[in-house]
């Protein structure tokens, strides 16, 4: 496969309608039969029950809203690495198109758009990527002082 003809964005999309088409074939083949629906639902029930499992083991409420806060930082510090890989990524598709641009000289077909458009927003969101895992640090928070009064 020639590499210029290769698009990934393509690729994924029919990836995901093909899962798509596969898991709505088997909700309605499941749904015919009473005894598979049964199952089916059981399957989903117990997915949830297993993804909820940390609040289950809760020793009460405020110990439910404390693993709820330490899952938001989680989710913050992991949105943050995502957001700044994606930012770079973004960048570097941007500097593809540049090299591109320079490659092809006067015959291009890469606009000036396909190049700073992707590269500002690489910009944007590894920005604020480095703001949602940097925040609470560089202004001296630790998770351990956090909410103690000053001496």
């Amino acid at each position: 496969m020639n590499a210029s003809k290769f698009n990934p964005l393509e690729w994924i999309s029919e990836a995901g309608r093909k899962a798509h088409i596969l898991v709505v074939m088997k909700t309605m083949e499941c749904a015919e039969n009473p005894a598979q629906r049964r199952l089916m639902q059981l399957s989903a029930g117990v997915t949830m029950l297993t993804l909820c499992v940390g609040t289950a083991h809760a020793d009460g409420i405020a110990d439910m809203v404390g693993k709820a806060a330490d899952q938001g930082d989680s989710i913050k510090t992991y949105a943050g690495r995502l957001f700044a890989a994606g930012g770079f990524l973004l960048a570097a598709h941007g500097g593809y198109n540049w090299w591109r641009k320079g490659k092809e000289g006067e015959q291009s077909h890469v606009k000036a758009g396909q190049i700073a458009w992707p590269i500002l927003g690489g910009a944007a969101l590894g920005a604020t990527g480095f703001m949602l895992v940097k925040a609470g640090e560089t202004i001296g928070i630790s998770g351990a002082s956090q909410g103690a009064l000053p001496n």
